[in-house]
């Protein structure tokens, strides 16, 4: 089993628990209760001649801990000093070391939209995404059928949430450039071997036809990287590592 595989079996082994604490009728009655504005994450992240999407994370399982004195807040207000666009934040528990807290935290104090960073293979995610303040979710092409991108795109839109839709190669790509809202990122760093290949949004973006955002995410640890995607046609970047040791 890959990692992928693990983390995907381990998500709906917790969503078990979750649902049974707070289940979803509930959090739909307290999103018809609280009337929350509509996501704007795409909207920041618009027509710039460039714009960082700044992710928040304490650790991940090719890098191990990347932060040993992690404070998401801290983080957040930095990130929007240093002139960020929008915020990614890693709510995945077990291999992230993440959590929704820190999304409810982050949105306290700064006006930058969010986006959720998690495996979402459930509505159940989707629902609870727009209650604790995110803006965006992230769908993963590899891990979910055309069914439930389609089925999570329509609950996403319904809930006035942005969506970026992840994928890794051409099939993927293939297999989602009908959705003209969406925001289509490409994962630099394959999944199941770690391994990172900036030039990888490069061949993507060159195949891509659609006018959707596009996004680099993964792998860019320098303003040259930056140069270098903006030379071809990609000009929103989704940094994680290099932002929280402190190297871009």
């Amino acid at each position: 089993m890959s990692i992928l595989e693990t983390i995907v079996a381990n998500t709906k082994a917790g969503l078990i628990a979750k649902k049974a604490e707070l289940p979803i009728e509930q959090i739909k009655r307290s999103l018809e209760n609280l009337d929350l504005p509509r996501g704007r994450f795409k909207d920041n992240i618009s027509n710039k001649d460039e714009a960082i999407i700044a992710e928040i994370k304490k650790a991940s399982p090719s890098a191990g801990v990347i932060a040993e004195e992690f404070d998401p807040v801290k983080k957040a207000i930095e990130y929007e000093a240093f002139g960020a666009s929008a915020l990614s934040i890693l709510t995945e528990e077990d291999f992230f070391m993440g959590s929704v807290e820190y999304i409810k935290e982050i949105k306290k104090i700064t006006a930058l939209p969010i986006l959720r960073k998690d495996f979402m293979i459930d509505k159940y995610q989707i629902y609870e995404s727009k209650l604790i303040g995110a803006d965006c979710i992230l769908l993963i092409a590899s891990i979910l059928s055309d069914e439930q991108i389609e089925d999570f795109v329509n609950i996403a839109k319904k809930l006035e949430l942005d969506y970026l839709i992840e994928v890794h190669n051409k099939n993927e790509l293939r297999r989602v450039e009908h959705f003209e809202d969406a925001l289509i990122g490409v994962n630099n760093r394959d999944l199941k071997t770690f391994e990172v290949d900036l030039n990888n949004s490069v061949r993507l973006r060159n195949l891509f036809k659609q006018k959707n955002i596009f996004i680099a995410e993964s792998g860019i640890k320098s303003r040259e990287d930056m140069n270098y995607l903006k030379l071809n046609k990609i000009k929103v970047f989704l940094i994680g590592e290099s932002l929280m040791r402190g190297s871009f």
